[in-house]
């Protein structure tokens, strides 16, 4: 049986898009590719320009039996030494010869402690190619590794456009009576343009502190809320490079009220203090989205995921950018929070918090 399995992260969820999991050396996430064709070099990366530092994950196919090899980290993996990989960008012609700029990707190990609950690969290193040069917003770059043997494997992407958030008016704060919007502005180099993003998530941070009875110090503590999702034509209305985004602020509060952590952890006497909102749009480009789109695919025929951008191998190269804002809820906002949930031990202060 010829098969392909890579744990860098998990089959994703079209409708909740889960676009936060995507990060790189996570232990707990996963894709399962399958190649028919023997051995191949497998590539994943996500180039975010809104990132310190940039990940490319490279594995490979084997030939065997997957009860027994996908078990066999050096099955799967390459060693340190046996591939070359580069980020090449700004391509251009001098006399009729292709050059390009050329970023050095070194590798790094990551421990993963054993695990065994874990499927594949705990108590050993993860090899992953990293760079800290900074990225430039909507342009070309390609992922080429080439390997010992003199195969070139790679694939290419455009790094999604910067953008701002407004939410919902410039120092504006968020009254959870009436309906907001929140609003996004991508530009490139101070211009106002298109978005090149395929899809888009917006999530907010309900952001508190914490003192439980006893405790001498605070704890922070936050409650995710998936607000809305959609692709750039159909969730967004645009003039002059403005995205809107319109949700009712008013599910926060039954994401207050349904908090397992809140509900199964407010003793008598704990004390909590409501914090700035944090919100947080992130964008993808194309080929993930494409993978995320095939990936969920109803079809009885496909039996797996067919999408792959690289050329000589397997996986997928694409870009994401995030971008997130710190918005003050108002002040009868933080009452209605106080006073409607007593029993989690929200204290009301007129002072607008600074955090």
């Amino acid at each position: 049986m010829h098969a392909l399995i890579f744990t860098f992260m998990k089959k994703l969820n079209f409708t909740l898009f889960a676009l936060f999991l995507l990060i790189f050396c996570s232990c707990n996430t996963k894709v399962d590719l399958y190649s028919d064709k023997g051995e191949s070099t497998i590539i994943y990366s996500l180039l975010d320009t809104s990132a310190d530092t940039n990940y490319v994950k490279v594995t490979k196919s084997f030939v065997g039996d997957a009860t027994v090899l996908a078990q066999n980290y050096d099955a799967c993996n390459y060693q340190i030494g046996e591939i070359d990989v580069n980020l090449i960008h700004n391509k251009r012609i001098v006399h009729n010869v292709v050059t390009y700029d050329t970023i050095k990707m070194y590798p790094i190990q990551k421990w993963l402690p054993y695990d065994s609950t874990s499927t594949f690969y705990s108590g050993c290193y993860q090899t992953y190619y990293y760079t800290t040069q900074k990225l430039t917003a909507g342009k070309e770059y390609r992922v080429v590794v080439k390997r010992n043997d003199g195969t070139v494997v790679y694939g290419e992407t455009t790094t999604v456009d910067n953008f701002t958030i407004i939410a919902p008016l410039e120092n504006a704060k968020i009254n959870y009576d009436s309906e907001a919007t929140l609003q996004v502005k991508w530009q490139n180099k101070g211009e106002s343009i298109k978005t090149n993003a395929a899809y888009f998530e917006l999530v907010a941070y309900f952001r508190y502190w914490e003192l439980q009875p006893g405790a001498t110090e605070k704890v922070e503590k936050e409650i995710k809320w998936v607000i809305n999702s959609g692709t750039a034509d159909k969730l967004f209305s645009s003039h002059d490079g403005w995205y809107f985004i319109s949700y009712k602020p008013q599910g926060l509060f039954s994401i207050i009220k349904n908090n397992e952590y809140l509900k199964n952890n407010s003793p008598y006497g704990v004390q909590r203090g409501i914090k700035k909102i944090r919100y947080e749009v992130a964008a993808i480009g194309d080929e993930l989205y494409n993978y995320l789109i095939i990936n969920n695919s109803s079809s009885a025929i496909q039996d797996t995921p067919e999408y792959s951008n690289i050329e000589n191998g397997v996986g997928l190269v694409s870009a994401r950018v995030t971008n997130k804002r710190f918005v003050i809820p108002n002040a009868l906002t933080r009452q209605k929070i106080t006073n409607d949930y007593p029993e989690y031990g929200f204290i009301y202060d007129p002072n607008e918090p600074t955090d």
